[in-house]
């Protein structure tokens, strides 16, 4: 049997060339983005939970895809009638696999992004709400994911029509309830950073470009209402024509899935954006007064080990790293502080170097971390 990708003869009309390029094009371009988010992270920083969570998310997204690939193969996208009942059957499978592969996957996305606010905001208040948001998205979707897979009793009516006196739940209903909690969560995940934002005291361009970043995530919103523009009629024609009649509301679950984790890699490309844009992601300071963080005075004292380079302060010793293009610092030998939205100030250090003869004082330049 040769491989089918879902193109159409004149004899066969058939769906599923859109649901395959999609299952393969978005695919790839998620984990473009994906491997650049962890190369761009270990490179600055190390890898944390939320580069973890979406690199879960991605192989989750890889297998979501064959199975719509696989399914296309065996005839998904015809219409039934012109389908043998082992082609039919087995096409319904791998769909039935795609469904609960792609609640995995926007259950996991959802949860790399409070991962991600995690590791940036130190807020108590916002952290107890990430903490309270990853609980309720990991209980909805494993919620969701049990009624998938438990739609029909018994299950194997989901793919075995033959089989007589099943007992399913409603799946317009089941559908629309799962888009629309699925919307809310993407609304709030978006709005949750912009209140710790406003209150950081940073100069306005560096604000607009960290809303800027986050916004884009608005995007996953966008394509989730417009797969749930597409359930209804779905829902009504999977009735009427299980393998062709779905494909609308298929091929928008495989784009959403993927570009949520294009969303969530996005603040991860703060760097190279710092060259495109550079007023908006730049380090220095705005030249408008009104805009210069007023921060206390770091505390410092002279350096006299010359093989230390860094800043010293009453906790210790400093070093530069960064992480998400933000810059911090580490006190070496101690635990890594919480690591959170930054604003660097410069500060001028002078330490003795033992080693030059005339045991010169040299200006060294630091930084400090403050925190809002």
């Amino acid at each position: 049997m040769a491989y089918e990708i879902g193109l159409s003869t004149p004899e066969v009309p058939n769906r599923g060339f859109p649901l395959w390029v999609c299952s393969v094009v978005f695919v790839i371009i998620a984990g473009m983005f994906v491997m650049t988010r962890l190369a761009v992270r270990f490179h600055y920083r190390g890898l944390g939970t939320d580069d973890w969570m979406i690199l879960a998310s991605l192989i989750g997204s890889i297998l979501l895809s064959v199975t719509q690939c696989m399914a296309v193969h065996h005839g998904y996208g015809k219409h039934s009638r012109d389908l043998s009942e082992h082609n039919r059957e087995v096409a319904l499978k791998w769909i039935f696999v795609a469904q609960v592969m792609y609640k995995v996957v926007i259950t996991i996305n959802k949860t790399s992004f409070l991962c991600l606010y995690l590791r940036i905001f130190i807020q108590p208040v916002f952290r107890w709400l990430c903490f309270a948001g990853i609980a309720f998205l990991n209980s909805w979707g494993l919620g969701y994911i049990l009624v998938t897979i438990f739609q029909c009793r018994p299950v194997a009516y989901f793919w075995d029509k033959s089989i007589t006196n099943p007992n399913c739940v409603d799946t317009k209903a089941q559908w629309l309830s799962y888009a629309i909690i699925n919307i809310v969560c993407d609304a709030l995940i978006l709005i949750m950073p912009l209140y710790p934002i406003s209150q950081l005291r940073l100069p306005r361009a560096k604000r607009f470009g960290l809303v800027g970043i986050i916004a884009l995530g608005a995007f996953v919103c966008v394509i989730s209402i417009i797969r749930t523009t597409t359930l209804a009629e779905s829902a009504d024609n999977e009735v009427k024509d299980a393998t062709s009649g779905p494909i609308p509301a298929v091929t928008w679950s495989v784009i959403e899935a993927n570009t949520g984790i294009i969303c969530a890699c996005l603040p991860a490309f703060k760097q190279p954006l710092q060259y495109v844009f550079p007023n908006f992601f730049s380090s220095q300071e705005s030249p408008d007064p009104t805009d210069k963080v007023r921060a206390r005075p770091a505390r410092s004292a002279v350096a006299t080990d010359p093989f230390r380079r860094g800043v010293y302060s009453a906790s210790g010793w400093w070093h530069h790293v960064s992480s998400h293009g933000l810059d911090v610092f580490q006190v070496r030998g101690r635990e890594n502080p919480p690591l959170g939205i930054t604003q660097i100030t410069d500060v001028h250090v002078t330490y003795q170097d033992d080693t030059r003869s005339d045991a010169s004082w040299r200006p060294m330049r630091g930084y400090s971390r403050m925190e809002k």
